[in-house]
């Protein structure tokens, strides 16, 4: 079914393309997707995750940032002569988690996620290591010319 609509979507190109031993051709195949923001797209931050397996089989992922609460309500007392006193706040946490989006993924999607994640931290970790090697570098020049 997904190669019916891959072949009738009209993004495909076909190409015939010769092995590099020259006798035989094959037909390739391109496909081409273009991304498109949804009109509910945004940016958001996570500071971390929770979820679980979903009753279907699928994975289940809440993103949420942390933050200090914002009240719940707040309060003036203002006095005869017309003082008015410091505002009062109220809230129930002082702490909040708000959870952002939910992501729900099917098995294959969720290890191409982690798999896609963790070539993103080998980049990321490989960024910051030349970067405090350059670091220790900087300083120990600079303490030559101190020196």
């Amino acid at each position: 079914m997904q190669g019916k609509w891959l072949e009738n979507s009209g993004e495909m190109a076909e190409k015939d393309t010769i092995e590099e031993d020259g006798n035989s051709s094959h037909r390739e195949h391109e496909v081409v997707f273009k991304y498109v923001k949804s009109n509910f797209f945004r940016v958001i931050h996570a500071d971390g995750a929770w979820g679980g397996l979903s009753p279907r089989g699928d994975i289940h992922i809440s993103f949420y940032n942390e933050r200090a609460a914002i009240p719940d309500s707040s309060s003036f007392t203002v006095a005869e002569e017309g003082i008015v006193k410091p505002e009062q706040f109220t809230t129930s946490s002082k702490l909040v988690r708000e959870i952002e989006a939910d992501i729900i993924v099917d098995l294959l999607t969720a290890k191409s996620l982690h798999n896609w994640l963790a070539n993103k931290i080998e980049a990321l970790e490989s960024l910051i290591q030349e970067a405090q090697k350059e670091q220790k570098e900087a300083v120990k020049v600079d303490d030559q010319k101190t020196a």
